[in-house]
């Protein structure tokens, strides 16, 4: 499985080798903006971290979630530091690879949450609107984000009802963290109208004793699929099958 890796690979805290220009003051002195201004993700669980406002982290991988107002950043050698209770993170300016697609972001980033550490890749999020998974530049009008910041319970694949739990398709920007019912996946996606393109797969590796719906799921998601639906209810479909899913919040 590809891992993250920093491009040059420096140790967290370290100067940089280059020099990027600088984002400025993310955060006004009176406070933090309202709104999400700088995003980290990685990998091996997928996770991701917003900072604006709040710092809000969450996996993935469980769907554990940590929200802690956002600390006045301290400023270090190579980049800048919050603190909170339960949430730190390292943000260095050089230049980061996620280990899934062809984009390279400014920032290598380094996050602890209850003890836990994640390493991963951030920048401003604007800056995911603005480069494509294959590193271009995005053009105006390009649709990548219909479908960003809905979450799916999976409730069928090809006509077959799942278990309730551990089925599910989260759409967050430009990547999509899906389970149908045993190995974590993700991948970067675009939509292109009424059609749904995911891109790479990366997978944990756990065997489960059935594995059909997984695999069934998966050969879906490896194709481009046609999105049909409205509401709170969405169809997925190609020539490999169907994904039936219901909003998060609707299903039962």
């Amino acid at each position: 499985m590809k891992t993250i890796f920093a491009l040059p690979l420096l140790a967290l805290g370290l100067a940089a080798c280059e020099t990027y220009p600088p984002y400025g003051q993310p955060y006004p002195p009176g406070g933090p903006s309202p709104e999400a201004t700088y995003r980290a993700i990685g990998t091996e669980p997928f996770w991701d971290l917003e900072i604006g406002r709040d710092m809000v982290f969450t996996d993935r991988g469980d769907n554990m979630r940590v929200v802690q107002p956002t600390p006045r950043p301290i400023n270090g050698v190579a980049g800048e530091i919050y603190r909170t209770p339960r949430i730190e993170a390292n943000v260095v300016h050089a230049r980061c690879s996620d280990g899934m697609s062809d984009r390279v972001y400014p920032d290598t980033v380094q996050v602890r949450v209850d003890g836990r550490e994640y390493r991963g890749c951030g920048a401003t999020v604007a800056f995911f609107g603005q480069v494509g998974e294959d590193g271009q530049p995005n053009y105006p009008g390009s649709g990548a984000m219909t479908l960003t910041g809905t979450n799916w319970r999976v409730v069928a694949i090809n006509g077959r009802p799942t278990p309730p739990q551990n089925f599910y398709m989260n759409f967050i920007p430009d990547r999509i963290g899906a389970k149908f019912g045993c190995n974590s996946l993700g991948a970067g996606y675009s939509v292109a109208g009424s059609v749904l393109t995911a891109g790479a797969v990366m997978a944990t590796r756990m065997a489960c004793p059935d594995m059909t719906f997984e695999t069934q799921g998966s050969a879906i998601l490896a194709r481009p699929m046609n999105i049909s639906g409205g509401g709170d209810r969405m169809r997925l479909a190609n020539s490999a099958g169907t994904i039936d899913l219901v909003r998060a919040e609707q299903a039962r």
